[in-house]
């Protein structure tokens, strides 16, 4: 006997009633690694103080010799952020048993929320910032804050990837600059996931004792290495080929951060549409340019 051949184009398809997002980053991963600043006006600055240097007495009962105590100021200046989306009156009834996405469009408001929060932070490492009297002052990354892409310990420069060089070298300038204390305070790497893919490739692991902490970073066994805390992070700026990634001391990286707010509201002049915005007032600023290192690195695929 033959089955019915019309049947099975009755056959029903099933539609989900919930929604699930595509992937993305979901959090801010940079928040934990900087210093909060609380600003209550349009701008905030911060009093800083330089080095003294004592003098040996070679007089007795002389004139006191009076040093002039090296001063300076660092501004950091929040600005508004906002995303909004509306649906249409209509649209929780037209969509059936399907559920109106608000709970989840929050939740994505959120995540955008976090994002937003590192990308303010990279500006505040790599960006102009200012200081001064009136916070006029631009302040940028000088040539002796930047491991260029071509950097090698020893040879001719050659194009390359995140190498144990380029870390090594970066380490050094914060140490050379008195840019942090051993055990006090936290060392920050940022880096993409191709700088680490080019680390486990460039070591050998063989004649390289540091084969085994490079892998257990590659693997998430251990985030740490070299005296910094690593930090994966895909929005670092790429020009063409070259990532722009950081090392840098926490305390050196000043985030405001003014109280994400979201609001559910019926807008009448949008025919009553289902409004859902979340605004934050957001600002970073680096407190002195020593205690930033960029890394560049090439990816070449």
């Amino acid at each position: 006997m033959i089955a019915s051949t019309t049947l099975p184009q009755f056959y029903p398809t099933e539609f989900d009633t919930n929604w699930e997002f595509l992937v993305q980053q979901r959090i801010s991963r940079l928040a934990k690694y900087v210093t909060i600043a609380t600003i209550n006006g349009k701008e905030k600055t911060f009093n800083q103080l330089g080095a003294l240097s004592m003098q040996r007495v070679t007089t007795r009962a002389g004139k006191t010799r009076v040093s002039d105590t090296p001063t300076d100021k660092r501004w950091i200046r929040p600005f508004p952020y906002d995303l909004a989306t509306v649906f249409d009156e209509w649209d929780e009834e037209f969509l059936g048993y399907t559920v109106l996405p608000t709970s989840e469009t929050m939740q994505a408001h959120v995540m955008a929320y976090g994002r937003t929060c590192d990308q303010v932070i990279i500006n505040g490492l790599e960006g102009i910032t200012y200081s001064g009297e009136t916070g006029t002052t631009p302040n940028s990354l000088g040539a002796g804050q930047i491991v260029a892409n071509t950097f090698v310990s020893s040879g001719s420069p050659t194009t390359s990837g995140l190498t144990l060089a380029k870390l090594v070298k970066a380490k050094s300038i914060l140490a050379k600059n008195e840019a942090f204390e051993e055990g006090i305070d936290e060392l920050i790497f940022v880096y993409s996931q191709q700088q680490l893919d080019d680390l486990l490739n460039n070591v050998n692991e063989i004649k390289d004792i540091r084969y085994n902490d490079v892998k257990a970073l590659v693997d998430g066994a251990n985030d740490r290495f070299m005296g910094f805390k690593f930090v994966r992070l895909e929005l670092l700026t790429k020009n063409s080929t070259i990532r722009n990634c950081y090392a840098y001391v926490k305390k050196g990286i000043k985030f405001g951060d003014e109280n994400r707010k979201s609001h559910m509201d019926i807008l009448p002049t949008q025919s009553h549409g289902l409004q859902i915005r979340t605004v934050a007032s957001l600002a970073s600023c680096r407190m002195e340019e020593k205690y930033v290192v960029q890394v560049q690195c090439d990816e070449f695929a």
